[in-house]
């Protein structure tokens, strides 16, 4: 299904190339994009009886248009760095504001969301709005990053709209994943915002989009990780809360799948009171198994007070099994709900890309799909490990 969108800006030097790299991409196939850059073509066009399914334009062109009277499509306005001072262009509302200038695949990836396309394509469907997923450890070096990045892989390549955010204090998603490009605000600008807007009620009004990059090898958006750790020590508890509800409350996605670092940190609190679902990784080893079991008691105890559902919505994925099989025996009064398998491959170097790609990880991970989302598990294609 190919989606038909209009863009409407003066600059033919932006349009040249986004056509250009439209036509020799996958969005050629996706998108049919009608370019004006001047403004008697646009209004002309946009009087006649042919109606896109949705229009992107600058905000000259946006408001002209809706001035017609005629603004039953999806919109967005381009928004340059630095934002739009002028209280005319405020006073525009019902449509979208993103980045003008962003990575490509991450541009076109929201024009098909606004189009409204990719939920039109996709075979599954959620049933609960936006599902907040929160992958978790008791203990460290348990492969949680692996299985989260693995979960939001599997859910967006099935069509899902996915957002992959990785609250750990030092990011490790860095160790498996190219760096998006640009030069674009990302997590750091987006704390800020909410910090800044919390006193005047108006959090929920920032725009995700003008913050998210598209991480094509997860076939999900994500944030450009925060160099400074310091940023991320000082995310309180609020902070992460507030960013769910954002995420949440966004509209455009399916599934967010939330990377947490220590069990014990404000960050990952507010995860475990706000996701819907957990997933619990814990590693086939004694040191695993107690920690994760000390942790589950200390949090489901009448003392925390906070956590009585938490057993209830939680999965447990034993992670680094051999033979299939966990060796070390769970915490009492738990069953593994996923075994996965310890794969020798990854013990190599530039592990990266396998992490990503093995059949034998990603059968486990499917059961997870099912499990998580009660739909149907797509087919996976069986045989040994690939390298």
């Amino acid at each position: 299904m190919t989606a038909s969108l209009v863009l409407a800006v003066r600059e033919t030097q932006y349009i040249e190339p986004l056509l250009h790299y439209v036509q020799h991409s996958e969005y050629g196939e996706m998108l049919n994009i009608k370019a004006f850059s001047r403004m008697e073509a646009f209004t002309e066009y946009m009087k006649g009886g042919e109606t896109p399914e949705a229009i992107v334009g600058d905000p000259a062109f946006i408001e002209a248009w809706l001035l017609g009277g005629r603004a039953a499509v999806p919109w967005a306005i381009l928004e340059e760095a630095g934002g739009m001072a002028s209280g005319k262009n405020k006073s525009v509302i019902g449509g979208k504001r993103i980045a003008k200038y962003q990575a490509l695949p991450a541009l076109l990836a929201f024009m098909l969301q606004l189009c409204d396309i990719q939920r039109s394509r996709m075979a599954p469907t959620l049933n609960e709005g936006t599902m907040l997923l929160g992958v978790v450890s008791g203990s460290g070096s348990s492969g949680k990053t692996t299985v989260a990045m693995n979960i939001a892989k599997q859910l967006g390549s099935q069509g899902l709209s996915v957002f992959y955010l990785n609250l750990e204090t030092v990011d490790s998603s860095g160790l498996f994943l190219r760096p998006p490009g640009g030069n674009g605000p990302g997590l750091e600008r987006l704390l800020y915002e909410i910090q800044a807007t919390r006193d005047t009620g108006s959090t929920l009004a920032i725009n995700i989009g003008h913050y998210a990059v598209r991480q094509e090898v997860l076939s999900c958006d994500t944030f450009r990780p925060i160099g400074n750790v310091k940023e991320m020590q000082q995310m309180s508890a609020r902070d992460a809360q507030e960013l769910l509800e954002l995420l949440a409350a966004d509209g455009g996605y399916d599934a967010v799948i939330v990377d947490t670092g220590n069990i014990g940190d404000e960050r990952t609190e507010a995860v475990l009171q706000r996701c819907g679902h957990l997933v619990w990784v814990l590693r086939d080893d004694e040191v695993s198994m107690f920690k994760t079991g000390k942790w589950l008691h200390h949090l489901t105890s009448p003392d925390a007070g906070k956590n009585g559902d938490l057993l209830g919505k939680s999965l447990f994925a034993v992670n680094f099994a051999r033979e299939n099989n966990p060796q070390t025996p769970l915490p009492e009064g738990l069953l593994p709900d996923v075994v996965l398998p310890f794969i020798s491959s990854w013990s190599l170097p530039n592990r990266g890309e396998l992490s990503l790609n093995s059949p034998q990880f990603q059968r486990g991970i499917l059961k997870l799909y099912g499990m998580i989302t009660g739909l149907a598990l797509p087919g996976l294609a069986s045989g040994g490990e690939s390298v």
